[in-house]
């Protein structure tokens, strides 16, 4: 799991979200007595357990398979396209076509800026933006796979995609603090790794698809299974707390303005940056890479799927540590021992397929996390 993306949860996790923050947050009047507050707050569904929390965090590792799936596993779909010579024969298609994975991912990325205070607080529309998000991510695949220039493909797979998907994902990461307290790093952590669970399934299925019935059909499969997916999941995908319950953050005085001040905020933003920049790249670039080397289709869908299988083993375990251990310490760890393990294996041992192999390996569980 990268820095950018923990750091967008954790400024979810505000005390208002929280149950106890919740209850706290009543009035107690003479029409609402403490007892009655606690007979309200022992009919709630219980945190950290029970079917409620965890057929939630079920459905939410599956939209996290779904909204990062694709993107991840997109260098199946790029190394498709700079061989189609239809699309190379387009102006800047070498430069427009890599473009769609890294644009559909930074935008999920950065959405998250606008959506997170929107549903914080309107909280009642959280539900109705993952069913549109949902119904956008399936349009945006089925139309994709009628495209025939590569500026439709950026539009449609690249920006399209991403909108439906930032408004099914935001919503959907809400609901964490809601179900989740003592365990919110392992709930996290179990989230986080189904980008790697889908990113790990696609190199595997669609390289059959497409050398079979090619890339056009492959996105109509893929669109029709996500929405598939979905449909079991939505009635699960609700918050634990009852949307009166559940207050947006006061509008902030313009005297409220420390956090500008705060060098840890701006550490935070400044390293999230950077690390984002170079986060994906071999996510999107390692089968092209393994291409170039004549290794064939097969083996270079293998070290996507390598990777992205780590990396949703690396998510787990540093979630579950998380809630043990300090995180900056974990990010610093994973920070300078994934860009030792880029620099040494994909930099030095990078010149067969049992190099990037290991390299896909080392660096999913590393960065993964």
């Amino acid at each position: 799991m990268s820095i950018s993306k923990k750091s967008s949860v954790e400024g979810l996790e505000l005390g208002d979200q929280t149950p106890a923050a919740s209850l706290a947050s009543l009035p107690t009047s003479q029409h609402t007595s403490a007892p009655e507050l606690a007979r309200n707050e022992s009919a709630l569904a219980p945190v950290d357990g029970g079917f409620g929390a965890w057929s939630f965090l079920a459905a939410a590792f599956v939209v996290e398979i779904i909204v990062y799936g694709f993107p991840t596993g997109f260098g199946v779909f790029l190394a498709e396209y700079l061989k189609n010579p239809e699309y190379l024969a387009q102006p800047g298609a070498t430069a427009i076509l890599p473009l769609i994975g890294s644009l559909s991912i930074g935008m999920i990325y950065c959405s998250g800026s606008f959506i997170y205070p929107f549903t914080s607080r309107y909280p009642e529309w959280r539900r109705t933006l993952m069913l549109v998000g949902g119904f956008i991510c399936c349009a945006s695949l089925f139309g994709a796979s009628y495209a025939t220039k590569v500026t439709q493909l950026l539009a449609l797979q690249g920006i399209l995609y991403a909108i439906g998907g930032s408004l099914l994902y935001a919503p959907c990461i809400s609901y964490i603090p809601e179900w989740f307290v003592e365990k919110r790093g392992l709930a996290n952590g179990v989230v986080f790794s189904g980008m790697g669970v889908g990113g790990l399934l696609l190199p595997l299925i669609l390289p059959r698809i497409i050398a079979a019935y090619g890339a056009a059909i492959a996105l109509r499969c893929l669109s029709i299974a996500i929405g598939i997916l979905l449909l079991p999941c939505y009635p699960f995908l609700k918050g634990r707390l009852p949307v009166a319950r559940v207050r947006g953050p006061a509008a902030r005085k313009p005297s409220d303005r420390a956090w500008l001040r705060s060098t840890s905020f701006w550490l935070v933003i400044a390293v999230s940056t950077v690390q984002g920049f170079c986060y994906f790249l071999p996510f999107l670039w390692l089968p092209t890479f393994a291409s170039n080397l004549n290794i064939s289709d097969s083996k270079s869908s293998l070290t996507l799927a390598a990777l992205n299988g780590a990396s949703g083993i690396g998510g787990l375990a540093m979630g579950y540590v998380s809630d043990i251990v300090d995180p900056w310490l974990l990010a610093l760890s994973t920070l300078g021992s994934s860009a030792l393990a880029t620099f040494v294996l994909w930099g030095l041992f990078s010149n067969s397929f049992a190099g990037l192999l290991a390299f896909g390996l080392v660096y999913g569980v590393l960065a993964g996390g």
